[in-house]
C-alpha cells in the first residue's frame, strides 16, 4: 500500500505541480502549484478558517527556509540533525558562516538552548556534538548586532512593538558586579549563572565579577533578552517605521500566521530598513501577550482586546 507522501506526489504532479524536498530529516516537502507554496510534513493540516502555519513557526530550521524562499531578511544559517550528523559535514556547514555565530535548539523557546558569541569552528563543533543528543535539531546562525525587538502582527497591523533589553545591572560605586547581580535577581525565578559565558560577556565590557562599578554605569549580564533573568522592555509601538512593519507583515504571511510575534534585530525600529541592517530572527506562532502589558518603559498596549475583536470579526464573516 502506498504511503501519504507517494500518493500526494502523484496527485500533485497530475495537477501540474511539483514536490520539493525541503528538510528530509523532518520529512518536510513543499508543494509548488499555481504559483503558490504549501508546506507539509507527511500529512495535511487545515484549521477551521485557514491552512495552519503551525509547523512553519514551531521549527526554526523550517522558518529559515521559508523566509529565504520569500526573500525576507534573515541571518545566514545552517542546520544540524542527530540522524545525519557527521564531523565532515558539520565542519563544511560551519565553514560557510562568518563568525561569531549563535547555536540554538531548532525547537526551543524562551531563550532555552541558546549558545551565543561562538567565535570559531572548533568551539562550534564542540557545542553541536555535546548538545545534539539533548536537542536533536540544532541551527547555527551568524550573529547580527543591534537592538532586539518583538513585533506583534495581527492581520495587517503591528498591534504591539517592544524593544527587548537584555538583563543588566547598574553600578552604585560600592558593590561588585557579583553582588549587584545577586541583589537584582533576589525575586527572579531564574538566576544568571556565574559561569564562563557570563565571564566572557563581562570581559567584552572590560569588567569582571569582582569589579566595583562606578555609579550609573550599566553592564549587560546576558547576551540576549531574557525576562526571567531580569530583562527589560520598552514600548516602541508608535515608532516602528512603515517599511519595517511591512517586512513583519510579509513574514507573518509567509509563515501562514494571522497572529505572529516577529523577533528582529536592527539599529533603530524607527529608521528606514534601507539605512540599516534588519534581520528576522524568529517567528513565534503562539506569541506571549503579557509582555505588552506594563512594560518596564513606556505605555501598555491592550493587544488582547484587539485580538479578540479580530477573532469575532472572522467568526462573523465565516458565519455570514
Amino acid at each position: 500500500m502506498k504511503k501519504n507522501q507517494s500518493i500526494i506526489k502523484e496527485v500533485v504532479e497530475e495537477m501540474g505541480g511539483t514536490i520539493e524536498k525541503i528538510i528530509p530529516e523532518r520529512k518536510y516537502v513543499c508543494i509548488n502549484i499555481n504559483n503558490e507554496r504549501i508546506f507539509i510534513s507527511r500529512k495535511f493540516e487545515i484549521a477551521s478558517d485557514f491552512i495552519s502555519g503551525k509547523m512553519l513557526t514551531a521549527h526554526k530550521d523550517l522558518t529559515y527556509v521559508v523566509l529565504k524562499k520569500n526573500n525576507l531578511p534573515t541571518p545566514n544559517s545552517v542546520c544540524f540533525y542527530k540522524k545525519t550528523l557527521t564531523s565532515t559535514d558539520t565542519e563544511k556547514k560551519l565553514s560557510s558562516l562568518s563568525y561569531p555565530i549563535v547555536i540554538k535548539d531548532s525547537n526551543g523557546s524562551n531563550s532555552k538552548g541558546v549558545f551565543i558569541n561562538i567565535k570559531n569552528i572548533s568551539e562550534a563543533k564542540k557545542i553541536i556534538f555535546r548538545e545534539i543528543d539533548k536537542f536533536k535539531f540544532l541551527i547555527a546562525q551568524e550573529m547580527i548586532f543591534g537592538k532586539e525587538y518583538r513585533v506583534l502582527i495581527l492581520g495587517n497591523e503591528a498591534i504591539g512593538v517592544l524593544e527587548m533589553i537584555p538583563p543588566r545591572i547598574s553600578g552604585d560605586g560600592k558593590n561588585t558586579i557579583r553582588e549587584l547581580i545577586k541583589k537584582k535577581q533576589i525575586k527572579n525565578l531564574e538566576k544568571t549563572n556565574l559561569d564562563s559565558i557570563l565571564n566572557n560577556i563581562l570581559k567584552d565590557q572590560k569588567v569582571n565579577l569582582d569589579t566595583i562599578l562606578e555609579e550609573g554605569r550599566a553592564v549587560l549580564i546576558k547576551g540576549i533578552s531574557c525576562l526571567a533573568e531580569g530583562g527589560e522592555t520598552r514600548d516602541t509601538t508608535e515608532l516602528i517605521h512603515p517599511e519595517i512593519k511591512k517586512i513583519c507583515i510579509q513574514t507573518a504571511r509567509a509563515t501562514g500566521r494571522s497572529l505572529a510575534g516577529i523577533d528582529l534585530i536592527c539599529d533603530d525600529i524607527a529608521m528606514h530598513p534601507n539605512k540599516q541592517t534588519v534581520s528576522i530572527l524568529e517567528v513565534n506562532g503562539k506569541p506571549d501577550v503579557y509582555i505588552h502589558y506594563n512594560p518596564t518603559h513606556g505605555e501598555t498596549q491592550n493587544v488582547v482586546k484587539k485580538i479578540i475583536y479580530y477573532i469575532l470579526k472572522l467568526k462573523t464573516i465565516s458565519n455570514s
